[in-house]
């Protein structure tokens, strides 16, 4: 049994939808063949879907033990549609978030439920899984494989850290960082405005998260497009919103410099600061038509052993446990967000890198996709697995 995994979201492109795919292919390919198409930014996103239409059909000519192929998210399922014409085929998806929820008519009425004739949907955590059965998929056929985090340690290279960035790192301050796009859902509008000011003097916030370019053409666009069609085109890019607005509050000088927006920094420059931080936030607000899928940022800062307090929402709840690697605040609650922070979190010894490593890996997402492809490989149902019943594909290897 073969798999064929296809994917759009892939380094060298950026993201947790990149790095989840990106280890479960490469999880999987070290216990069963496995074959992959995958967009390299080297051509446009259009020639690449297009050019899985001869592709494809030689990959399965040439290997005829292709047995299942899997799409990495439910947009690129959809633009691959025609693939469930193959014959002898199993097809599967993942679906993370707003690839389920986006709020268009045609996504939603027309074009969403040919996916449930798919032979499996997984998702990524327990809510969005609610999503996928509220919107008409046979609750049989959906399963939950939750995201894993890389337990291997990352050196962080002091060397390499620009001097601004380390004085921005006050030793005698509480450091609170957030991590994320600037898109609404992340709440870090309503946190600067809500929950900083009321903050005592000695805690900061640090953002840590992109800077979206100018793009004259984009803005000319935009000009054009009633408003409904423009917050649609920004859900779907995951385009930034709120950059304006937090770019003010940065520069607010009632804030005493106590807002801090790390901008376009790498990698190494992000986990020094997570690494020198008291707590990490995802303050995530309701927002119609869009979601948190999961919160993988919230695991990758539980590996420095930092407690995340985070909004008791939508995919959230799958990735933090209250009391274990972290707390769940009621959303856009200002006197429970305040008493988190300045008392509850303090209450406990957080040993948040070993609940993380005895919880959520790479191996156990990838066995629970494996699994899952053996039992469509056979035609046999696959039952929920309970976190104990996993076997470590560490030493299990068929």
């Amino acid at each position: 049994m073969e798999t064929l995994f296809i994917s759009y979201k892939y380094p060298p492109s950026i993201g947790g939808m990149q790095k989840q795919s990106y280890h479960l292919i490469e999880g999987h390919s070290k216990y069963r063949h496995t074959h992959r198409i995958v967009y390299d930014q080297k051509s446009s996103l259009i020639m690449f879907f297009i050019s899985l239409l001869w592709k494809v059909p030689n990959l399965l000519k040439n290997n005829p033990q292709i047995h299942t192929i899997h799409f990495n998210d439910g947009v690129c399922a959809i633009l691959c549609l025609w693939m469930r014409l193959l014959r002898n085929k199993k097809i599967s998806v993942t679906y993370h978030g707003l690839d389920l929820v986006f709020p268009n008519v045609i996504y939603q009425k027309l074009l969403l439920p040919l996916v449930r004739s798919f032979d499996a949907i997984i998702t990524v955590s327990d809510y969005t899984k609610e999503q996928c059965i509220a919107r008409g998929f046979d609750k049989d056929k959906v399963h939950v494989i939750k995201n894993g985090v890389d337990h291997h340690e990352v050196p962080i290279d002091i060397s390499r850290l620009s001097k601004k960035v380390i004085d921005s790192i006050d030793q005698e301050k509480k450091v609170i960082v957030a991590i994320g796009r600037t898109v609404k859902r992340k709440g870090f509008v309503w946190f600067v405005k809500n929950i900083l000011p009321l903050l005592p003097a000695e805690y900061s916030f640090h953002l840590i998260g992109p800077e979206p370019k100018q793009n004259t053409f984009i803005q000319t666009l935009f000009k054009l497009l009633p408003r409904f069609l423009i917050k649609q085109i920004e859900l779907l890019f995951g385009m930034s919103t709120e950059h304006s607005e937090l770019k003010q509050l940065a520069e607010n000088a009632e804030l005493n410099n106590r807002f801090i927006w790390h901008k376009n920094v790498d990698h190494n420059t992000k986990n020094y600061i997570v690494s020198h931080s008291d707590m990490v936030v995802m303050p995530n607000v309701k927002v119609q038509g869009d979601m948190e899928g999961f919160g993988l940022v919230a695991l990758e800062a539980n590996m420095y052993n930092k407690p995340v307090i985070a909004s008791k929402l939508e995919g959230i709840t799958s990735a933090i446990t209250d009391g274990h690697n972290g707390l769940l605040v009621p959303s856009e609650d200002v006197q429970a967000w305040y008493t988190a922070i300045t008392d509850r979190v303090h209450n406990y010894n957080w040993n948040t890198r070993d609940f993380v490593i005895n919880n959520f890996s790479w191996y156990r997402m990838v066995e629970g996709y494996r699994n899952l492809f053996i039992s469509l490989a056979s035609n046999t149902r696959m039952k929920t697995q309970k976190p104990e019943q996993y076997r470590s594909l560490k030493t299990a290897k068929n």
